[in-house]
């Protein structure tokens, strides 16, 4: 099977690792500081100290590193003076980001007494929105219109296939149902779902690869040689649809397109993939994508939410995957800030149980939720006489 020319792993892992990872030691970047004896200040005195976007090591990431020796002038504190907040610029971006420093781990100079209270941070409006988002969808009318049109053009109403980057392209989403490697434990009502799309779950979908963002899988530059028809200007979601002719698209975009794309441009590229997808005939899922609450966390908040109000605009499902992994240890991340978690196998082959590791680890609860609504499609729209 032939694949992108190129593999952007590096957009998809290394660039938020080396940017972002956990004990990374990060440059400060050195604002002009008052030096009065009225000052206050915290210094690393005895190792590396990590500054957090927030109050806590529990909910608020990492965002960089104050070296051992160096000092930072603190512009306050919480109610507790457990936390000081100090002055930090995000050295790959140059943005200022809320920045606190634990008290137990710095050591302190000049006049302290004096430090005002800060309030602690709130959640941002972003965050309550999202929340409020059903985690599953509801069935819609419109979607048998779509279910209608594909199957006019020929579309599989047993076949979908998977859109999306280094979350997507991977044996540990779905893969396994279509290798006898599951157990649904107390969801074996989803069984009949399992056996109506066999064949789809472990196929290899030519717009789902490493490293695509939502702009990439609609250029033709991006797409295999071999197989599509990138001279015609046949993007790879594109060339997918009329290679797999599937009723449904699963969709996920988020890392790449924090890293590469700007608000606009992430939302006319999601709004172009689900109007393609409509003419088509492919009814689009749309899926949010869980972010560490690190300096790019107002941002993830604020793509997701665009991806909310466009499966609303088109009337199309959303699974609200975000707010689901609030409830998963690390938001269901790995450490390197992009790929999901996933339960340890005992063979080659992973293998997806819920027995409760969908309450655990990234991936199961994505397989979970995600073949949750294709139930529903199967049930509501592809199987229905009308």
């Amino acid at each position: 099977m032939g694949r992108s020319p190129v593999d952007f792993s590096s957009i998809c892992r290394a660039a938020l690792a080396a940017c972002l990872a956990l004990g990374a030691v990060l440059p400060l970047r050195v604002f002009a500081q008052d030096t009065s004896p009225s000052s206050c200040y915290a210094t690393a005195a005895n190792s590396n100290v990590n500054i957090r976007s927030g109050p806590g090591t529990d909910v608020y990431e990492v965002i960089g590193v104050m070296p051992r020796g160096a000092s930072l002038q603190i512009q306050g504190r919480n109610a507790a003076a457990s936390w000081y907040t100090v002055r930090y610029s995000d050295p790959t971006t140059g943005r200022e980001s809320p920045a606190w420093i634990a008290a137990s781990v710095v050591t302190l100079s000049g006049t302290c007494s004096s430090v005002p209270v800060i309030d602690e941070p709130g959640e941002p409006p972003d965050y309550a929105a999202l929340m409020a988002v059903p985690i599953l969808p509801a069935p819609s009318g419109s979607l048998r219109q779509i279910f209608k049109f594909g199957q006019a053009l020929g579309n599989n109403p047993h076949m979908f296939t998977k859109v999306g980057d280094c979350n997507t392209d991977t044996s540990y989403f779905f893969a396994a149902f279509d290798e006898g490697n599951y157990d649904l434990g107390p969801y074996t009502d989803l069984e009949p779902t399992v056996a109506f799309f066999a064949g789809a779950f472990a196929h290899t979908s030519l717009a789902g690869q490493v490293g695509f963002n939502a702009r990439t899988v609609l250029e033709s530059l991006w797409s295999d040689p071999k197989i599509c028809r990138p001279g015609e200007g046949e993007g790879p979601l594109a060339c997918e649809y009329r290679r797999s002719q599937p009723s449904v698209a699963i969709m996920m975009f988020g890392p790449n397109d924090l890293l590469n794309l700007t608000e606009p441009q992430f939302t006319d590229s999601v709004r172009t993939i689900v109007e393609q997808s409509l003419a088509d005939g492919v009814i689009p899922v749309l899926t949010t994508f869980t972010w560490h609450r690190d300096n790019l966390w107002p941002q993830a908040l604020r793509f997701n939410l665009i991806t909310v109000e466009i499966a609303r605009e088109y009337d199309v499902p959303l699974i609200n995957f975000w707010r689901a992994a609030q409830a998963l240890p690390n938001l269901g991340l790995v450490r390197d800030y992009t790929h999901l978690t996933a339960a340890p196998s005992s063979g080659d082959l992973f293998r997806i149980a819920f027995n409760g590791e969908e309450n655990t680890f990234g991936y199961t609860l994505r397989n979970l939720l995600t073949l949750q609504t294709l139930d529903l499609l199967r049930r509501e729209v592809l199987s229905s006489p009308n």
